[in-house]
């Protein structure tokens, strides 16, 4: 097949081909959702790059929920970040098929560097809805870089740790180079439109990030009625209303001189009973930094998951116009991908397979059956490897997030699952990344992400 023309340009804005940012010219740049926006460019402890939820390795009755921030931290300076005392950091948790915040779990730094203690409230109902938040009711604590175990049997951790994340990103930053902010305002043009079969590599290989990880039993994320069932899980942090980070300014100026205000802003301590509203917000891996102008990142973060157009509109821009893929297809992508949240069944027993619950169990085949399997008999194969433990969903360390997100924009994954009629619009060498987690150090026990490099 003749693959259709790679298209980046659009009048006045670049149409965003990106799943995460790397490294340019050996300079620190985003990856997943690192560094994703103006503001968290500038003041890293309140960048969350990644969000994970899979169930507990040692405990089928427990379930891990993990956000990582403060990416690109380098080799031998694990410890040398801390978390941003002027924040608050929260879990939302919609149960059932909701995607309001019924439960909150929240976390609030104060102190500095090796002494510092993280505080963690919740799970609960929220005290507030919407884009503000407060504290709610304090469960316990944690030293910087330490583990403990709460009275309610939750498992606690805050501190440094290994960048799970993989992926290519050499390569990547050469298919769009807007998405590193030192291209801002103004991206140069790029220089390859495929990934590398040959000579790939894990860009991400050694870098750290700080990591806020519970371990909870899944009978405290229960609905009103008691039910553990399917839950969706997101992510914010949150500024006090009177930091002046916390109001939105002009795309404009915010991407002016952007690269100079790298890594600049260390928070201030902020009050746990001050009022906060949300700066930054991430769900699903990979889809605001795929189909979004880097411009438009911040209005995402400061937007609620159920108001969010300019997310779903960029979704489906980009489809239809970069990857030249069909309405199906991209109303597919868009009913799959919005809400931004990752959705997990706990009632589920077995391992985390990411977009299972979306997809009804039928992306929970791996990845390299789906490609080679023709569309007609995939269904076998799912009935004869039987698939009951597959509705899990979430996402775990391991989960080849980006290739799944690549093969449903750029290849036969949607068509292949029956959501959408073949369009043969398939781009195949954008489908992989060719990366793997083997250059990641993962452990057996509780936080289960490597110690830091």
């Amino acid at each position: 097949m003749k693959l259709p023309p790679f298209r980046v340009a659009a009048v006045g804005t670049s149409i965003a081909l990106a799943f995460s940012l790397g490294l340019y010219s050996l300079r620190p740049a985003p990856a997943s959702d690192h560094q994703d926006s103006p503001l968290t460019v500038s003041r890293p402890g309140i960048d969350i790059s990644d969000v994970y939820v899979y169930p507990s390795p040692r405990d089928a009755r427990n379930v891990v929920l993990a956000m990582d921030v403060s990416p690109l931290i380098p080799t031998g300076m694990g410890s040398t970040r801390q978390f941003d005392p002027g924040a608050m950091y929260q879990f939302h948790i919609g149960t059932g098929d909701d995607f309001t915040t019924d439960l909150a779990i929240e976390f609030k730094a104060s102190g500095t560097g090796s002494t510092q203690q993280v505080a963690m409230y919740g799970p609960e109902r929220p005290a507030m809805d919407g884009l503000q938040s407060r504290f709610g009711t304090r469960t316990g604590s944690v030293a910087y870089g330490q583990t403990t175990t709460l009275p309610n049997g939750i498992k606690f951790f805050a501190g440094p740790r290994e960048d799970p994340f993989y992926f290519d990103l050499t390569q990547f930053l050469k298919i769009i180079p807007d998405r590193d902010f030192h291209n801002q305002p103004n991206p140069v043009a790029p220089s390859a439109t495929c990934f590398r079969k040959e000579g790939a590599s894990d860009t991400l290989a050694g870098f750290n990030v700080l990591q806020l990880a519970v371990e909870v039993p899944r009978t405290l994320l229960a609905d009103r009625k008691g039910n553990v069932g399917r839950i969706n899980v997101w992510t914010t942090t949150s500024l006090p209303i009177n930091d002046t980070a916390s109001q939105p300014t002009s795309a404009a100026s915010m991407l002016a001189g952007i690269a100079s205000r790298y890594n600049t802003i260390i928070g201030t301590p902020s009050e746990d009973t001050a009022t906060y509203t949300q700066v930054e917000r991430l769900g699903r891996p990979a889809v605001k930094e795929a189909t979004e102008n880097f411009a438009d990142h911040d209005k995402t973060n400061r937007s609620l998951i159920t108001s969010d157009t300019v997310l779903a509109q960029s979704i489906l821009t980009f489809e239809k116009k970069a990857a030249h893929r069909s309405d199906a297809v991209a109303n597919a992508a868009l009913h799959v991908l919005i809400p931004d949240a990752i959705e997990a069944d706990l009632s589920a027993p077995g391992p985390a397979r990411y977009l299972a619950v979306e997809t009804n169990g039928k992306s929970g085949l791996p990845i390299a059956v789906i490609r080679l399997v023709p569309p007609p008999l995939i269904y076998g194969v799912k009935r004869s490897l039987g698939d009951p433990y597959r509705h899990f969903g979430g996402r775990d360390l391991r989960s080849p997030v980006i290739d799944l997100s690549l093969g449903a924009l750029f290849g036969s994954l949607i068509p292949k699952l029956g959501l959408a009629p073949e369009d043969h619009q398939e781009t195949a060498c954008l489908t992989s990344d060719f990366t793997t987690p083997a250059a990641k150090h993962l452990e057996a026990g509780f936080p289960y992400t490597g110690a830091p490099r």
